[in-house]
């Protein structure tokens, strides 16, 4: 039996280093592939972005881009995704104390992402949300913010601090879609916005702790 496994280990072990290498490449490849569509759509918007031109920076086919992303529009969710869940672990690692912190905070980091990425990146990628074009399997339902606003909400009512008739799934996609909505059609980080930002979070969480 000993004999057996030895042979078999010295036989695949070949065959495995080849197929990691290759997945390594191949994942290195549809890194630079999701960079340069990041950096393009910086530079010209989601509308304007070549492929051509994302595939010439990444140094690959065009067909290579589209080996690893169906659309642009993917590369974008995959962005979200990301920063969501950067933006979880961080809410995660706080104490906020009540709803009213917790949502204040949440768009604080929004705002930071929006520093992070710059505000045409992260105007398309929230405007995708608005858009027929978002990929049709993506929805706001399934984000790790959703999730976590939704397990926040449920605390609060399990609390007594929110209302225990309200629906916490669809507090949480309401709180986000208005959001997003006023982040991806707002101006330029300002005064002004901010406390837009600062009412909004206060009407949301006045109407889940309404009684």
């Amino acid at each position: 039996m000993v004999a057996n496994v030895a042979a078999t280990t010295s036989t695949t072990e070949p065959g495995s280093s080849v197929v990691g290498v290759r997945e390594a490449q191949r994942l290195q490849t549809r890194a630079r592939v999701f960079d340069a569509t990041v950096a393009e759509i910086g530079r010209s918007g989601l509308a304007g972005a070549d492929v051509a031109a994302i595939a010439a920076a990444a140094g690959v086919s065009r067909g290579t881009f589209y080996f690893h992303f169906p659309t642009k529009e993917h590369v974008l969710v995959e962005l979200e995704r990301a920063e969501e869940a950067s933006i979880v672990a961080s809410l995660e690692n706080t104490e906020a104390g009540d709803l009213m912190s917790l949502l204040t905070l949440l768009v604080r980091q929004m705002l930071a992402a929006e520093r992070r990425l710059g505000p045409v990146v992260f105007r398309d990628m929230l405007g995708l949300h608005f858009s027929a074009t978002r990929p049709v399997e993506d929805e706001l339902g399934e984000h790790q913010l959703a999730g976590f606003l939704i397990a926040a909400i449920a605390d609060a009512q399990a609390a007594g601090r929110a209302s225990r008739h309200a629906d916490v799934g669809e507090l949480a996609v309401i709180f986000l879609t208005g959001l997003f909505a006023l982040l991806a059609t707002g101006g330029a980080a300002s005064r002004p916005r901010d406390a837009l930002l600062d009412r909004y979070v206060k009407t949301i969480v006045q109407g889940i702790e309404d009684r």
